[in-house]
């Protein structure tokens, strides 16, 4: 008899993938139909997704990952398409720095 891994995820998990996912969807969206917020991001992409209400947290997009891999691969793919190396940079420097 074969046995096969499961893999549980809490309801907190599963809750921070989620807003991780729409998220980054939202931010592929805007990016794709907004010209004025695409040029605001490559400006200062802190003070953009702030205005535009979108909100990164590293803890999310780590769930997202383990959650559902799938759909975050989907997601920076889609990104990494519409922004340009600059703006991955400044977005992973800490902001104190």
């Amino acid at each position: 008899m074969a046995v096969t891994a499961t893999t549980q995820f809490t309801s907190e998990q599963v809750a921070e993938a989620e807003k991780a996912a729409l998220a980054l969807e939202a931010l592929v969206s805007r990016l794709g139909s907004d010209k004025a917020f695409a040029e605001a991001l490559q400006e200062n992409p802190r003070q953009a997704l702030s205005d535009a209400g979108l909100v990164l947290v590293k803890e999310s997009m780590e769930a997202l990952m383990l959650v559902d891999s799938e759909r975050f691969d989907k997601a920076c793919e889609s990104l990494f398409d519409l922004v340009d190396s600059d703006f991955l940079i400044t977005m992973s420097t800490p902001s104190c720095g």
